[in-house]
């Protein structure tokens, strides 16, 4: 029901404000994160990709709204494991991060923990632990006691102590 709101929503929207409007890509990017979350993955890959797409051209290519959108496909990627593609989006989503936010901002540690979730899966144990207690340090100094990111991390620095393809993300 949610995804649909939101579809009514974004067609609402682009009568209203015109299809290129920066609030049609925000919808556009949850609506994609929805169809992630359900599973279909083809329909999340489309709305993230056109997302991203309309966020270029207003934005340019190193803006930070591009982040939130660069995060959903680095996991959808990751989901679908092709971890090589998602690592191309995350590093690009961190190193705008880095450049516009620092490296102490929650984001900026959402991205390194996807970041190291895809090299977990392509078998890079050692570069995925640096990067998720990099993640981790973070987190930690934003967040209290058991925040959900911060367990999520540590769950994903337990799983680098098992085999490749035995973790649920």
């Amino acid at each position: 029901k949610q995804w649909y709101q939101r579809r009514v929503a974004i067609t609402a929207g682009e009568i209203i404000f015109g299809k290129d409007h920066p609030d049609i890509a925000r919808n556009l990017n949850n609506l994609g994160r929805a169809f992630k979350e359900m599973g279909d993955y083809d329909g999340a890959k489309t709305k993230l990709n056109k997302s991203l797409e309309m966020k270029e051209k207003r934005y340019g290519e190193d803006h930070i709204n591009l982040v939130p959108t660069l995060m959903n496909l680095g996991d959808l990627f990751n989901l679908t494991k092709q971890p090589h593609r998602a690592k191309d989006v995350l590093a690009r989503g961190l190193k705008i991060c880095e450049k516009k936010i620092g490296m102490k901002h929650p984001d900026s540690a959402k991205m390194l923990r996807l970041l190291g979730n895809s090299f977990y899966l392509m078998g890079d144990l050692a570069t995925s632990e640096k990067l998720l207690n990099k993640s981790l340090d973070i987190l930690e100094g934003v967040y209290e006691g058991d925040h959900p990111y911060i367990l999520a991390t540590r769950a994903d620095l337990g799983a680098c102590s098992r085999p490749v393809g035995t973790r649920v993300f």
